[in-house]
């Protein structure tokens, strides 16, 4: 299966445009969040050989306009993906998005397996969720902002899905953070066995410093045009 960073703040690829969100596809037919610009996205789609009509399901973390902006602008592009909210939305945004996809839309509030091998984490026990994709290495875990802990978002899928992980890929919401509060993120990251990162948007460049001198070799710079095979 292969990943594909199609939104961040950064790009890795001269044709590949920068927006401020994360949106990342797994494999030809998930995507999870949006990004903030629906244009944006849809354009790096095409660039990337990423196929909005062919999307089944669509998971959003959260409400964040920079997780989940573009979602309404792109859903006419994508006639029968399944949409995975949960009801720590804003009942106008849930509103909006039953408007647009009906009975297509899924609320999710407790850990769910969406597809073979692919889950959805619900908001419990933070206000976001997280996507979950099962491979032969270990599980691969996408993050919106990973608020207000990535760690608590962690330790419930090694509850859920008792097996290694093998890849975090997305943002943790570090940005801004004393250096003692990321050391404690890094030390719960190796404490749950988290074997490599793939950090970008929110995450901050300085946290992204100091994961990448613990990581090394297993810390993947990631942006906007990473494609990842998993």
């Amino acid at each position: 299966m292969e990943l594909k960073v199609l939104y961040d703040d950064r790009s890795l690829a001269e044709d590949i445009v920068t927006g401020w969100g994360f949106a990342c596809m797994a494999g030809d037919d998930t995507l999870f969040n949006t990004g903030e610009n629906a244009p944006l996205l849809l354009d790096n789609m095409s660039r990337m050989g990423a196929d909005p009509a062919a999307l089944a399901s669509v998971v959003v973390s959260h409400a964040d306009v920079k997780s989940a902006g573009a979602l309404l602008g792109m859903l006419d592009e994508t006639p029968s993906a399944r949409v995975y909210l949960h009801s720590k939305f804003p009942q106008p945004f849930i509103a909006n998005v039953r408007r647009k996809v009906g009975d297509r839309l899924v609320m999710v509030d407790e850990f769910t397996e969406l597809s073979d091998g692919i889950y959805a984490t619900g908001p419990y026990p933070t206000r976001e969720q997280a996507l979950v994709i099962r491979r032969p290495a270990g599980l691969v875990v996408l993050t919106g902002c990973a608020q207000p802990s990535a760690a608590d978002i962690l330790g419930n899928i090694r509850e859920h899905l008792d097996e290694p992980i093998d890849l975090v890929v997305g943002g943790l919401h570090l940005f801004g953070r004393m250096e003692d509060d990321v050391l404690d993120v890094i030390k719960s990251f190796r404490r749950l066995g988290v074997k490599r990162v793939g950090l970008c948007y929110c995450t901050g460049e300085e946290a992204q410093r100091m994961f990448r001198d613990e990581y090394r070799d297993d810390f993947i710079e990631a942006g906007a045009g990473l494609t990842l095979q998993v």
